[in-house]
């Protein structure tokens, strides 16, 4: 959607191209975060490695 105007966006857009362009600048504001060395913050809720994984294998025995 890069390119658009806004009004163009909003007429033509799916919702998979607006959920494809907030990860996209998600992603770009995260980069620029890091480059200006702000560091990176996790977000209270956000699921640590470990309970991911935990999750992953739990999902995985339910599947088999």
């Amino acid at each position: 959607m890069y390119g658009l105007l806004p009004s163009e966006v909003a007429a033509r857009a799916t919702t998979y191209d607006l959920m494809i362009t907030d990860i996209l600048a998600t992603y770009e504001q995260y980069e620029y975060n890091k480059a200006m060395g702000k560091g990176v913050e996790v977000k209270e809720g956000d699921y640590t490695e470990d309970e991911l994984m935990r999750i992953m294998e739990k999902a995985r025995e339910q599947h088999n």
